[in-house]
């Protein structure tokens, strides 16, 4: 039927008196919840819908709470497919008519996922680099950020990574709307004493935390914690078991909530001097340059990253460091050093507070050893190939836990994301690209893999065990419609361009094409458009 006027102005119903009885399909778009979320509007609305019915397509905007599509002779529409407003994508098949479809919504972005083959099979460590060197990205404000610092290390426990046939076995995934380009990786192995532990500062701060290997005693126990409304929590503290602090609820928008503390007590056996460290691991669940900008034109409290405080001998509390990041992703261990923190004649208390969603999996501390013997030694990657592998199935324990990717299972191979358009590596041997920093390096596209081998050393002597630290140095850059330059490989990054402002022009006018051409017909030989992701149901 039509509602319209008539040529005086008088408001007129056409009535669809037709014989053919045409079917229709509505189907109503709806955002799974509001609190914690916000990475899309109640309705959808701004995104995209496309059915596909037998032989029919149809494609349209989501302008209001009701989307209709008129099936003509089919009776029902066999998938829909909707692109949220953020880039997320749902599908659904066998549609009831008048459906009503949630939006089901996972990270788009965060960075590549590592694993490694622990003896059994390939398990999920951790998301690993480039994590920090985040190109195009608005963080607090409406300026597009450069990258901040391009190297980043992060440690595989060592029973975490055994040698299979003589050699360390690695991968690298990855698998959100993204792209990556890998400068440098290599694998530090680290032999210290029996008794010993080390650790590197796993943050993402400004300044970025100092790239060291720290040798401890063994980390021990809170005497007691409790968060900011007096409940105790250091059961949940205790042991890196997968069960994270999560009682400070959700705010408007993902990965920002209300100001909050997890107060500790080191217990009587923290010593008064010498080095002191505390050692807490979690994961964050990140904002994302879209929230970030409405946050910012929301006039919304701003993301707050940690602070620590400590007692200030009359009952109170003080400041004692600020801006000191967050954790870098999922199963990250951050180091604060505790050295000259408290004030004389005070307990070894502290609060750790921010109002992002920092989730806790445990709080421990540790004795400082600087003057320990450790044995590093850098690997370089025996094999490096870089090879399409697909996506891998994602499981989500709880809304505490971080999503974690099942490197055993895929979910499917074909395109998943509206991918950055543009020439990406090549698959094959890419060792050349990443020996060392020098802004040549791998261009890595959703879907791809790089597959490392790493020569194993002798084992370590008698009473001394073994750690690992993946040493990586590049940049990472998003399909976040709101992120600069967000939909193409260019321009490229480099270590001496500290902004990204320029605009993406021809790839023959870009600085690092001109500095090194020959990648481009050696490596740099595959394009990617996503034309294969906007015809997914126009295909037979």
């Amino acid at each position: 039927d039509l509602l319209g006027l008539s040529a005086d102005g008088q408001p007129v119903r056409l009535t669809n008196h037709g014989s053919k009885n045409y079917h229709w399909q509505v189907i109503r778009p709806r955002a799974k919840q509001a609190v914690g979320d916000q990475r899309i509007n109640s309705f959808g609305v701004g995104g995209e819908m496309e059915i596909r019915s037998g032989l029919l397509v149809q494609k349209q905007l989501i302008t209001g709470p009701i989307v209709h599509f008129g099936l003509g002779e089919q009776t029902t529409a066999d998938v829909v497919r909707i692109v949220w407003p953020n880039g997320s994508v749902r599908a659904e098949f066998e549609l009831k008519a008048d459906q009503e479809i949630v939006a089901e919504q996972r990270l788009k972005g965060s960075c590549p996922f590592l694993f490694a083959y622990d003896g059994k099979a390939m398990n999920f460590v951790k998301d690993c680099q480039p994590w920090g060197a985040a190109i195009g990205l608005h963080i607090d404000t409406l300026d597009p950020k450069g990258a901040l610092s391009t190297e980043e290390w992060f440690k595989i426990d060592g029973d975490r990574l055994v040698p299979r046939d003589g050699a360390y076995d690695l991968r690298i995934t990855a698998e959100l709307w993204e792209t990556y380009y890998y400068d440098h990786l290599s694998l530090m192995v680290v032999d210290h004493p029996a008794g010993t532990d080390i650790f590197v500062d796993e943050r993402f701060s400004i300044p970025s935390p100092e790239l060291q290997v720290r040798t401890t005693d063994r980390p021990r126990e809170l005497a007691q914690a409790q968060d900011d409304r007096g409940q105790d929590v250091a059961e949940i503290l205790r042991a890196r078991d997968g069960k994270y602090l999560d009682t400070f609820g959700r705010g408007k928008y993902q990965g920002l909530t209300r100001d909050h503390y997890v107060e500790v007590d080191l217990g009587a056996d923290a010593p008064v001097e010498g080095p002191l460290w505390l050692i807490a691991t979690g994961w964050l669940h990140p904002t994302d340059a879209s929230i970030n900008i409405a946050i910012q034109q929301g006039g919304h409290e701003k993301p707050q990253d940690l602070s620590l405080e400590v007692p200030d001998g009359h009952g109170g509390w003080v400041e004692s460091k600020s801006h000191l990041g967050f954790p870098a992703g999922r199963n990250k261990t951050i180091l604060l050093d505790l050295k000259g923190v408290f004030l004389p004649n005070t307990p070894r208390r502290l609060r750790l507070r921010t109002n992002l969603e920092v989730y806790w999996d445990s709080i421990w501390w540790a004795k400082g050893l600087p003057g320990t013997e450790i044995k590093t030694t850098r690997l370089a990657p025996e094999t490096a190939d870089l090879r399409y592998r697909g996506h891998s199935i994602i499981t989500q324990a709880n809304d505490s836990s971080p999503e974690t990717p099942d490197y055993n299972k895929i979910a499917g191979t074909v395109q998943r994301w509206r991918d950055l358009i543009g020439y990406y590596t090549r698959f094959g041997d890419v060792r050349e690209l990443l020996q060392k920093a020098d802004d040549r390096y791998v261009i890595m596209n959703s879907g791809d893999e790089m597959a490392f081998r790493f020569a194993a050393p002798p084992q370590p002597p008698s009473g001394w065990v073994r750690d690992f630290v993946l040493v990586g140095d590049g940049w990472i850059k998003d399909g976040d419609y709101n992120s600069t330059f967000s939909k193409t490989v260019l321009p490229l990054p480099a270590h001496d361009i500290h902004d990204y402002t320029t605009v993406a022009s021809r790839l023959e006018d870009d600085l690092v094409y001109r500095r090194h051409p020959e990648d481009w017909q050696q490596y740099h030989t595959r394009y990617v458009s996503p034309q294969g992701f906007q015809n997914a149901l126009r295909t037979k």
